[in-house]
């Protein structure tokens, strides 16, 4: 009789198991730069563009300890390179991060001009899990997640060159992100209105972008202007016009891949 109780309650418990297994998340570990970890002089933006990163996925840092280390910053400190107290630092030389919640992440690095100048930052945009459950009648569209678009491709923004041929193929959508990259101090960006395009007209110094690697997110359509600052370079031609068309949602499939894990902290 006690075996057979014991039976029952084991029957029990696995059914349980596999009920709750069957709403599992398969959560991504991701490599950042993959083979060449983290590194200066490696495009991170590029690296990242065509990847799906989800609540519940892992990034991993891979760098040689002592030469490098990991900070988690916001927009402003991504776009400035500003290091938050040491103490914030991930030093470890494989730091792993948990994606825990949805929206954007920025991480840098704080040693040196590492960020400033070799290019170790990445941005990356954390998608919610989706749920196995039938979605709602009327749910809104998600915030765009678009191209990563470097400004004059392998060229940068720079002198000499051509910025509305460059722009004149191409498409650009709200969500996407503008990346001007040029060395830190022969160049700056600023945005300004029509205008200010066509007469070279620079606005104040505490609005120009100064990082050498300064992203523009495209959050409205519209028209959208651009110039350097420094000296007579926009007179000599470093400047960009661009046109932003709306964002148009498409929903995704349905049933979604991805499940609501019910087992977390388990």
């Amino acid at each position: 009789m006690a075996t057979c109780k014991w039976s029952i309650i084991f029957l029990a418990a696995m059914i349980s198991i596999a009920a709750l297994s069957s709403t599992s998340v398969s959560a991504k570990l991701f490599t950042v730069g993959d083979e060449k970890g983290w590194t200066l002089y490696f495009d991170y933006q590029a690296w990242a563009k065509d990847k799906e990163f989800v609540v519940g996925d892992q990034l991993v840092f891979k760098y040689g300890s002592g030469r490098h280390n990991v900070f988690k910053v916001n927009g402003t400190g991504f776009q400035q390179c500003t290091i938050p107290p040491t103490n914030e630092a991930l030093t470890s030389g494989y730091d792993v991060i948990t994606l825990a919640t949805p929206g954007r992440k920025w991480y840098i690095c704080g040693v040196g001009k590492h960020c400033e100048s070799g290019g170790m930052k990445l941005f990356i945009n954390v998608l919610p899990q989706s749920s196995s459950l039938p979605p709602p009648t009327a749910s809104p569209a998600p915030a765009p997640t678009g191209k990563m678009i470097v400004v004059g491709d392998d060229k940068g923004w720079t002198l000499n060159f051509d910025y509305q041929a460059w722009a004149m193929g191409k498409q650009f959508v709200v969500g996407d992100k503008l990346v001007f990259r040029y060395p830190v101090g022969v160049h700056n960006v600023f945005k300004v209105n029509g205008t200010g395009f066509q007469q070279c007209l620079v606005p104040a110094a505490n609005e120009a972008l100064t990082s050498g690697y300064d992203v523009i997110d495209l959050q409205t359509p519209g028209r959208k202007w651009y110039v350097c600052g420094v000296g007579k370079h926009c007179e000599m031609g470093l400047k960009l016009f661009i046109n932003v068309l709306p964002y148009t949602y498409a929903p995704p499939p349905y049933p979604q891949t991805r499940k609501l894990s019910t087992l977390t902290n388990f």
